[in-house]
């Protein structure tokens, strides 16, 4: 099933897990705002098909996983085009080759988790790493619902990751919240640092509701970092959009995340 893919796709990495499924519905909207195709891929790892039956297995699995994703996409009656393709290697490594020609790779936060291999999970490896962006993407409570956005995050000093939360927040009709981050003291201490931390965000953010004025955006002032905000607002459906030096930390924290690597933007 090989396939040389030149074109630009949206890839999601598929393995049988109900969060690979979810990965590729939240993915949708990123291939039909593109225009461009959806790739599912499966990875058969060499070290779990050393024998000639395990290699087999490992393909019966792939197929069928590929198959129950494809189902799941086409159910929704979205106008994208869905390629599948099974690849073999090690996931991290040929997932990372995806990424040279991708628009983005979406995976979700359970599954394609090959730790107990030694390392580090994929989602973790491919958001820090990745040359395109990278959708790690928390699973709903209800599993037979697809993945909704309700709000995007993002904190206000890096522009190239405000402009991908202003696209993601368009995209998906979503909320965006602007955070800038004290990292020391208390937020909500009055005072001239509060009263100057206010005015340096509304000025960062002004450029952007100008340019998005169809997007609803609303700021915040908080202590600390990102993680601890989200730590205290654990509300369903927010999507973190963060760089990617940053990604390790929160990409198994319970909310889904979007990686931008910025240097390659």
């Amino acid at each position: 099933m090989g396939n040389n893919y030149p074109a630009p796709a949206v890839v999601v990495g598929v393995d049988g897990s109900t969060g690979a499924v979810q990965a590729a519905l939240w993915a949708i909207d990123e291939a039909v705002s593109r225009d461009i195709p959806m790739r599912l891929v499966y990875v058969i790892d060499p070290r779990d098909a050393s024998t000639a039956s395990a290699s087999e297995a490992r393909l019966a699995a792939a197929r069928t996983a590929l198959a129950d994703a494809h189902r799941a996409v086409e159910s929704t009656g979205a106008r994208v085009k869905i390629e599948t393709d099974i690849l073999c290697g090690k996931p991290l490594t040929r997932l990372m080759e995806e990424a040279r020609s991708a628009a983005m790779i979406c995976i979700g936060s359970i599954g394609l988790d090959h730790a107990r291999h030694g390392g580090t999970s994929v989602a973790s490896a491919l958001a820090g790493s990745a040359r395109c962006p990278v959708a790690v993407i928390h699973q709903p409570v209800r599993r037979s619902v697809a993945p909704k956005v309700r709000s995007v995050l993002a904190e206000v000093d890096n522009g190239m990751v405000l402009r991908h939360a202003f696209e993601e927040a368009r995209l998906r009709g979503a909320t965006l919240h602007a955070l800038w981050v004290c990292p020391g003291g208390d937020a909500h201490d009055a005072g001239d640092g509060m009263r100057s931390a206010q005015a340096r965000l509304s000025r960062r953010l002004a450029r952007w509701t100008r340019l998005y004025p169809d997007v609803r955006a609303e700021s915040a002032i908080v202590r600390g970092g990102v993680e601890q905000y989200l730590g205290a607002n654990p509300e369903a459906g927010q999507l973190l959009v963060t760089d990617s030096h940053t990604a390790d930390d929160v990409c198994n924290a319970g909310y889904s995340v979007l990686a931008i690597r910025c240097s390659n933007l």
